[in-house]
């Protein structure tokens, strides 16, 4: 099954009678052109649709489509490309699933139309002159949803209501079957692929993907689904040609410069990754995943408090948390450790309101400790956590690793740590942001050779073992 296309109506019966009974109760307009919008409200009123609702602003419209997640969609091109892309990714909804028609007018149906209209999965564009004839025309294509079956429908409506209640193992199932049923069916294709990917299995999407994307015929969703399950692995050079060749194509995704951005952080390219967070900011200046990437830039620069500007949305610690631990991270995988010790002190300070979510932050300061090969302040930080959560088994498995290589007198391998130490290879899941990988840390400096970048504060563990 293709994605949206330009379809050809010649032959078919212009004055077919509509259904006597609409699958689709309510219609959201945004067309800008006056005349254009009059013709397109009446003839959907006279068609039978019994809810027609037009609007000027880009806010009300998002808000209609957010209260009507099956209302079906007319969007004008002449509203402008930046427009109209943000208006297509709000039809999506939250979680992202196709669960409403949309009907695409355009002037001339130019090659950045049929992009922008393929990756939002458009069912219909009309360009040219507008008619009652013309109009009645596409609503009975479209309402069949040409591109889409009826078990399509259903099962994406299943799973828009799935990911809402938060039961994504059950979608994985339903979406799997779907494709076994319908194999060239794209959309259902990607669908399972952005399933397994929240179900953090990364490795699967990215096989998954790999076989859809050269199928999908240039889909930009399959593409960006691709680069993000690349990017999840660590192949970041990969993930950022692809994300790049879609930008080229569709400069206006927000998710896109975000992921785009991202990537760049983690190849020790911040400046460049602070210009995608802005680009992104630009297009939707409320978008809160570029206010957070641009917030991690700050981290990495050092600059905490500037950071915190941007972090106005935040309404959790754990959440607030897990910002600092992804910038951590990046820190920790460049050999920047002292910078990514830095990170996880300064978190200290902003969650300490929370003791589970601290404990956490100490324990994954105290993996970044090991990976440095700081063996005695990660198990300052490893005990740490486990007194702020009595109940965090990893933390004090960690301790008593740590206290046993103390009592033997030898220090940790690379090799030993990966094998007996906890989330050494992903940073703790209740965090749920990026792993660590599990990458050699850099070649320690000769005994003697110790340089400056590798000293640290030991009074600050100090003071975490008497509680000070």
């Amino acid at each position: 099954m293709a994605t949206a296309r330009a379809f050809d109506f010649t032959g078919k019966d212009q004055n077919a009678a509509p259904p006597k009974e609409l699958a689709i109760k309510t219609a959201t307009v945004f067309v800008s052109r006056t005349t254009v919008r009059s013709v397109v409200v009446r003839e959907m009123k006279n068609y039978g649709i019994l809810t027609v609702n037009a609007f000027d602003t880009v806010g009300d419209v998002i808000e209609d489509l957010r209260k009507n997640p099956e209302s079906m969609l007319v969007v004008d091109w002449e509203h402008g490309e930046q427009t109209v892309t943000k208006v297509l990714r709000a039809a999506q909804g939250t979680f992202r699933v196709d669960t409403r028609p949309i009907y695409f007018i355009a002037l001339d149906l130019a090659e950045r139309v049929i992009a922008v209209a393929n990756e939002y999965n458009v069912m219909q564009i009309h360009t040219g002159e507008i008619s009652q004839a013309q109009i009645v025309k596409n609503l009975n294509e479209l309402l069949k949803f040409a591109t889409m079956s009826l078990a399509c429908r259903k099962v994406f409506r299943d799973i828009a209501a799935m990911r809402k209640k938060g039961d994504l193992a059950s979608g994985e199932d339903v979406l799997k079957k779907l494709c076994e049923a319908e194999p060239d069916n794209i959309r259902a294709a990607v669908e399972y692929g952005a399933t397994l990917f929240d179900l953090g299995k990364y490795k699967e999407a990215l096989l998954w993907m790999q076989k859809v994307h050269p199928a999908s015929g240039g889909d930009l969703r399959a593409q960006h689904l691709l680069a993000r399950c690349l990017m999840k692995m660590g192949f970041f050079e990969k993930a950022q040609k692809l994300l790049d060749e879609a930008w080229l194509i569709s400069p206006h995704n927000v998710d896109r410069l975000v992921d785009l951005g991202h990537i760049l952080l983690n190849m020790d390219k911040t400046e460049e990754a602070l210009g995608k967070f802005n680009e992104a900011l630009k297009l939707d200046k409320d978008f809160k995943e570029a206010k957070v990437g641009k917030a991690q830039c700050e981290l990495l620069e050092g600059h905490v408090n500037e950071a915190m500007k941007f972090l106005t949305q935040i309404e959790t610690p754990q959440e607030l948390a897990s910002i600092f631990n992804s910038a951590a991270i990046m820190a920790i995988r460049q050999g920047q450790y002292k910078q990514g010790l830095s990170l996880y002190k300064s978190a200290v300070t902003y969650v300490s309101s929370d003791t589970q979510v601290l404990a956490r932050v100490f324990f994954n300061m105290g993996v970044g400790l090991v990976k440095w090969g700081k063996a005695a302040q990660a198990l300052s930080a490893f005990e740490q956590a486990a007194t702020l959560d009595a109940n965090f088994t990893k933390a004090s498995h960690n301790v008593e690793i740590l206290k046993a290589q103390k009592a033997k007198g030898g220090a940790l391998t690379e090799p030993k740590r990966i094998q007996e130490l906890e989330s050494l290879d992903q940073e703790d899941e209740e965090f749920g942001a990026m792993d660590f990988g599990v990458n050699p840390a850099p070649a320690e400096a000769k005994q003697g050779e110790e340089s400056e970048t590798d000293e640290i504060d030991d009074s600050y563990f100090q003071s975490l073992v008497s509680g000070s």
